[in-house]
């Protein structure tokens, strides 16, 4: 509050203007004493009362009459006094002397100037205070979004190590399961090719629907100079070839009793360079035919890879035994 009018005796607001008298220090509305810029200085101004006592007989007939009124609903008139002889027929104003003008100007000029200082000043207050609360409102919450991300980024790298953890033990896993099926398909590979080891394969002898195979088989361990009953004949049976060729005849896989009999037999025909089969009195013209170690599949890609590379670095011989090659 700006303290009380002595004109109207209502409170003054900060944001009414007011003047101050310098005499008595009391105040007053602008409105209630009718006081501008252009009246007199701030600095200067004195109440209507206290120029009515510096007046010769003490005249203070100027004194603004005191009102219940609020100052923003008084109609500012001049204030017109009669005088007791009835012969004026016209009001008689009464104004404040000139002499005092310059010192209300001035004085208004002072609280405006002082007021706007203040008011300023409050102003900056209010502002610093405003932008100090909003940044330390978005520095709290800043800080509370930083910290939010930061849990956010440790459960992430926690679940990131786990999952780089088991995916480690899994390729661990498979890299020791590759090593398994690859030791396993080894072993698979030797235990067929091990199975085979008293097998002979016959390659290229023609087909006869009235054919015998143990007598086949027979006939031809008798040119290879091994005498061979039907006993030590397991089973002999032909097979279909991996691959069809139109005109060439099925393989032939004989299983003897033992190993000893199949490498003696095929010991035989190497010493005879070879058979046809007009060596074990077959009809028609003589066609040479090979009996050969029984490999495996894998084992005649890699004994066919071995003679075509043999040929390229003109080596002379390749040759099985025991289903090794050499």
């Amino acid at each position: 509050m700006g303290g009380r009018c002595e004109a109207c005796r209502a409170n003054i607001s900060v944001t009414q203007k007011r003047i101050k008298c310098t005499q008595c220090s009391h105040n007053y509305h602008s409105e209630c004493i009718n006081f501008n810029n252009d009246t007199a200085s701030r600095s200067e101004w004195k109440c209507p009362a206290c120029i009515a006592s510096c007046r010769k007989g003490g005249d203070n007939s100027n004194t603004p009459i005191r009102s219940n009124k609020s100052p923003s609903k008084i109609v500012h008139d001049e204030t017109m006094i009669r005088p007791s002889n009835k012969s004026f027929d016209q009001p008689t104003p009464i104004t404040e002397t000139s002499s005092c003008q310059p010192y209300n100007l001035e004085l208004i000029n002072s609280i405006e100037l002082l007021l706007d200082k203040k008011l300023s000043a409050i102003k900056f207050d209010i502002i610093q205070e405003l932008k100090l609360s909003l940044i330390t409102e978005i520095k709290n919450e800043i800080t509370s979004n930083l910290k939010q991300l930061e849990e956010s980024h440790n459960s992430l790298l926690n679940d990131y190590n786990n999952l780089k953890s088991n995916f480690e033990k899994l390729q661990q896993n498979v890299q020791d399961g590759e090593m398994n099926l690859t030791d396993l398909c080894a072993q698979i590979k030797k235990e067929q090719q091990w199975g085979r080891l008293s097998n002979l394969e016959i390659v290229g002898l023609p087909e006869n629907s009235k054919e015998s195979i143990s007598e086949l088989t027979i006939k031809i361990a008798s040119y290879a100079g091994i005498k061979l009953t039907n006993d030590q004949i397991v089973s002999a049976h032909r097979v279909q070839p991996m691959q069809n060729v139109g005109g060439r005849p099925k393989n032939i896989i004989v299983k003897l009793q033992n190993r000893t009999i199949k490498d003696n037999i095929i010991s035989g025909l190497r010493k005879t360079k070879g058979i046809t089969t007009s060596d074990i009195e077959l009809g028609g013209p003589a066609k040479r035919f090979f009996v050969n170690e029984h490999l495996t599949p894998e084992n005649k890609q890699l004994l066919k890879t071995v003679k075509s590379r043999a040929m390229a670095k003109s080596y002379k011989f390749v040759w099985v035994r025991n289903c090794h090659i050499f």
